[in-house]
């Protein structure tokens, strides 16, 4: 075990520890915050440069892979999530040697794994997407697409994993700077080799998994040579199936969980497909705004379950309680600001990406709808946040799921009679949902955990 800790590492974990917790909270998330933003944008940049200089075929084929993509990413991006938690929970601990054999172990199984992810989905990608009825032309170019990311799926779980890993530590600063630097990059490589380079829409794939082994390698470099603690040395990298047991437990479901809410949220969109091309559209550039919106509440509650978990770590029960409370408090105000930009802003917001008037009036009339009942989506990101510190993550696996199954089976029987305002319903519902069967169970615990204090 560690006999000391470098200056920096400490005054990262005592403000976690020791600092107010508001403050530390909120200095915190920014970063988180900034990075969810700047991962939106990756997407976003790859549609408006295929857009622009290669045609309405190659962006289908990049939207028919999106689902594919965006599943495999929730797993990883989960599975990293919830080890997390169980890192987070050492680290407050100051179990250094126990955290070197989680940290080995789980990046020979998460590699493992994320190989066989990738065969899987070069295996039946193509497969999916033909039983799906898109078009072979389509499906063609979606797999040139796809083979280079699968391919490359090793990158985009090495930096989801030691992002993860330094946020656990305390240090949610670096993986921001990174995919900052990373983004531009990546935005630059796009217009490079598409644009001059004429590699179309393998230009695209392979940009981003450039940027993603550029943002891997850079973490893996700083975390070896900035923190100690973390440090592998050759010898140290080897399995240890005592704890795999234990890992697995963090991360599969917190992978599920997010692999579940993807493919609802896949399902519920395919339903919208009878109501015209311009409801569709409008419906996706209003969801565009909503994961840019989410984007707050969603940092705020990865700042605050590192914070939890931590302390739980660390036997501080009271300030557990203190980071879920100021967690929801933040979590009201930056529900306050969207509604605000919602209710009087939707035109401007949905105009970012679409010049259409009737594209803009539908995308304006499920943000507007939803300006108020986010609310309920915000309280769910807390509640969430608080299970998955603590180590409850099968419970937010479950509560996931019930709620995605009610708005998957509300939409089917409400979109035919009420177009976009029957998944405003469903959404709705499924949110409200999650809060009941979590909310009040969240609150008693918590509470339990400052009288135990």
């Amino acid at each position: 075990m560690e006999t000391a800790l470098p200056r920096t590492r400490q005054t990262k974990n005592e403000a976690l520890l020791n600092a107010s917790p508001m403050p530390t909270l909120l200095k915190f998330a920014l970063p988180i915050i900034l990075g969810n933003v700047f991962q939106q944008l990756y997407n976003v940049v790859d549609a408006i440069v295929v857009g622009r200089y290669l045609g309405d075929l190659p962006l289908s084929g990049i939207s028919v892979a999106s689902p594919i993509m965006d599943i495999v990413y929730a797993l990883l991006i989960g599975g990293s999530v919830g080890i997390g938690v169980l890192i987070g929970q050492l680290c407050g601990a100051g179990d250094w040697e126990k955290l070197k054999r989680v940290h080995a172990t789980t990046l020979i199984g998460g590699l493992g794994i994320t190989i066989f992810l990738s065969a899987i989905g070069l295996a039946f990608s193509g497969r999916i997407l033909l039983a799906q009825g898109s078009a072979p032309d389509t499906v063609e170019q979606a797999m040139s697409y796809l083979s280079i990311i699968l391919g490359g799926l090793v990158c985009c779980f090495l930096y989801n994993y030691y992002a993860a890993l330094l946020r656990s530590y305390g240090d949610s600063r670096t993986p921001f700077v990174v995919l900052l630097i990373s983004s531009t990059l990546h935005a630059l490589l796009d217009v490079l080799l598409i644009g001059v380079c004429g590699l179309g829409i393998y230009g695209v794939a392979c940009s981003t998994v450039f940027c993603q082994l550029f943002s891997a390698v850079w973490l893996i470099l700083f975390t070896q040579r900035r923190y100690p603690v973390l440090k592998l040395a050759r010898a140290e990298i080897r399995f240890d199936r005592a704890l795999a047991g234990t890992i697995l437990s963090f991360a599969w479901a917190a992978a599920l969980q997010q692999a579940v809410v993807t493919i609802g949220r896949f399902l519920i969109q395919g339903m919208l497909s009878d109501l015209g091309t311009t409801t569709v559209t409008g419906y996706n550039m209003a969801m565009r705004v909503e994961q840019l919106l989410f984007c707050f509440p969603q940092g705020i509650s990865a700042a605050a379950s590192v914070g939890i978990a931590q302390n739980l770590g660390h036997g501080n029960r009271a300030r557990v309680h203190k980071f879920h409370f100021c967690g929801a408090k933040a979590e009201v105000v930056a529900w306050v600001a969207s509604c605000i930009a919602c209710t009087f802003f939707a035109p401007v917001l949905i105009g970012l990406f679409s010049k259409n008037p009737d594209v803009i009036a539908a995308g304006v009339s499920y943000t507007k709808t939803m300006a108020f009942p986010y609310l309920f989506s915000y309280l769910g990101e807390i509640t969430q946040c608080f299970f998955r510190g603590i180590g409850r993550l099968r419970l937010t696996m479950i509560a996931s799921g019930l709620q995605v199954t009610l708005r998957v089976i509300l939409s089917y029987f409400l979109v035919p009679l009420l177009g976009v305002y029957g998944i405003c319903i469903a959404t709705v519902s499924g949110w409200v949902l999650l809060v009941l069967i979590e909310g009040s169970y969240s609150v008693k615990k918590s509470c339990a955990f400052l009288r135990e204090a």
